[in-house]
């Protein structure tokens, strides 16, 4: 293979594979068709809108990016991505001004000629004063005139700062479903910000199609392995990719990167099967591309200048039988605890590793949400891309060995 055959190969692996950031490519996009279905559904039936939740990694934004281009095909889709300081009235200029429009307007006196005027939407806004609910819903509805359907796709919708945003949307969707304007709006954002949205306003309940995104199933990310796999010419073996599907634990940021590293090293070695063997290179030139803020949770937790427990204890968090809430209790973690460390140990030796884990402050806090009553506590970690990562460190550290289970 010359040079520049390695060049080619190598573009299409970071094609196929997007850790860093979400898909928009239809033909690269695995799994999530319920989910897809019920976009489509809401998009062509007028009065209802919808609101895509679920935990961070999950592939929220992929789905609404490669939603925006199916629906694009059929009808006018727009996509904004929120930040801290947005406003409503920020959210809906930005919005409004891709809208491009044209009226035909009679110039002053007898023999003038006509003339036009050019502008965008946003015009249609009050000019240096927040708009309302209302001035949305008339400028929405000069769009809706000129097209069949309109889908906007609001995402990050937890981001902004200002509480009035979640309240006045709220308004701005009821307003929208009972004058029947043929514009969708598709909220994009976490499970509390949505609980909230629905909570202060109950009557937005008829109108809001709850979508929610759930961890990928196992044979979901296995789509996303042979899918990529082929998309950049290779092949790879079940084990390897069984593997990946156990480490990932739902989550398609960590197949993606997995897989990606993965694939790299094959083509560096002038070959076309990923195999089983390549796992472990693919966790170690995986880690420096983690999010450094996951990187840092996980050292500011475990991190002392005298020997301790506290990377054991973390790593058998992380290995933990879950329940369907993803929590588990203190005799899940000895159970794990005891292979990790290769010795017994009950409960009361790391009970305060939990309480440190779980502090709302500290060093070592920020890391478990706890639950329940005394000897019954529940854990679960907060930031979900963060137990994979632990694992991640736990294979490359030689202290556990990820299995190849049946997917």
């Amino acid at each position: 293979m010359g040079p520049s055959d390695k060049f080619t190969r190598r573009m299409q692996v970071l094609r196929s594979f997007s850790p860093s950031a979400p898909i928009t490519n239809r033909t690269l996009f695995a799994g999530r068709i319920e989910q897809m279905n019920t976009l489509i559904s809401v998009a062509y039936q007028r009065g209802q809108h919808a609101v895509i939740y679920g935990e961070r990694g999950v592939g929220k934004t992929s789905l609404a990016k490669v939603m925006k281009e199916v629906l694009d095909s059929g009808s006018w889709a727009s996509y904004h991505t929120c930040a801290s300081n947005d406003t409503f009235g920020s959210i809906w200029r930005s919005i409004l001004r891709t809208c491009r429009m044209s009226d035909k307007k009679m110039a002053v006196g007898f023999t003038g000629s006509p003339r036009f005027h050019k502008g965008s939407l946003e015009d249609l806004l009050p000019s240096g004063d927040e708009p309302s609910p209302n001035d949305v819903r008339l400028a929405l509805e000069v769009l809706a005139d000129g097209l069949p359907e309109s889908v906007i796709f609001i995402d990050e919708f937890d981001r902004p700062s200002d509480p009035m945003v979640s309240s006045l949307f709220a308004d701005t969707i009821k307003i929208l479903s009972d004058q029947s304007v043929a514009v969708t709006v598709v909220l994009v954002g976490v499970a509390d910000t949505i609980d909230e949205l629905i909570a202060e306003h109950a009557s937005v309940q008829r109108a809001l199609v709850q979508i929610q995104m759930p961890r990928m199933t196992n044979q979901e990310l296995l789509e996303i392995i042979r899918q990529g796999m082929k998309s950049a010419s290779l092949r790879v073996q079940s084990k390897f990719a069984a593997r990946v599907v156990e480490l990932s634990q739902g989550l398609p940021h960590y197949t993606h990167l997995l897989s990606q590293h993965a694939a790299l090293h094959v083509l560096a070695e002038d070959r076309v099967m990923v195999a089983n063997g390549d796992f472990e290179v693919a966790v170690s030139n995986s880690l420096t591309n983690v999010s450094q803020t996951v990187r840092e949770k996980y050292h500011r937790s475990t991190f002392s200048n005298r020997e301790n427990l506290y990377q054991e204890v973390l790593l058998a968090c992380a290995l933990a039988e879950k329940d369907e809430m993803g929590t588990f209790g203190a005799p899940d973690v000895r159970d794990q605890l005891s292979l990790v460390a290769g010795k017994r140990y009950e409960i009361q030796a790391f009970a305060n590793h939990l309480t440190n884990f779980s502090a709302a402050d500290g060093p070592r806090g920020g890391i478990l949400l706890k639950r329940g009553t005394q000897r019954r506590f529940r854990y679960r970690f907060i930031d979900p891309l963060l137990p994979p990562y632990v694992l991640m460190k736990g294979t490359s550290e030689g202290r556990i060995r990820i299995p190849e289970r049946p997917s």
